[in-house]
């Protein structure tokens, strides 16, 4: 079947884009993150959040963690990793 002649028209020829009513998110992130989150580098487990900087490297050292990332929202704000020669905290 010869398709000379033929045309296809895409979605969005044929159907207007909608006019956006709303925002697509019903709640906003937080202004400021709220919690410090300790990640264990040798395992990528998180021990938690935390009110304090102080609480979560404080329960590093409780736990005996040989190294570790501290973040607050998306923010690296701690880096311990003796290991590592490069260490930035």
């Amino acid at each position: 079947m010869s398709q000379t002649g033929q045309f296809r028209q895409y979605a969005e020829e044929r159907d207007p884009p909608r006019p956006r009513v709303s925002s697509p998110w019903k709640f906003s992130p937080p202004v400021q993150a709220s919690e410090y989150h300790l990640i264990n580098l040798a395992t990528g487990v998180s021990h938690g959040g935390f009110e304090t900087l102080s609480g979560a490297r404080q329960c590093a050292r409780e736990k005996g963690l040989p190294a570790w990332d501290i973040f607050h929202g998306n923010v690296r704000v701690e880096y311990h990793d003796p290991r590592d020669e490069t260490n930035q905290g």
